[in-house]
């Protein structure tokens, strides 16, 4: 496993923060990571 110092706990805090930022204001349907990343997987592995 990856040891994480508050340090790095915070940069990924703040990275995770930014990135729920712009995809916010980003013309895309969806509004969060979670939903990008679970469009992805549906369009990676339909349902047969």
């Amino acid at each position: 496993m990856i040891a994480m110092d508050a340090t790095h706990a915070a940069y990924v805090a703040i990275a995770v923060a930014a990135a729920s930022e712009i995809i916010a204001i980003s013309p895309l349907k969806a509004n969060s990571i979670i939903q990008l990343v679970l469009q992805f997987l549906r369009l990676a592995f339909p349902k047969r």
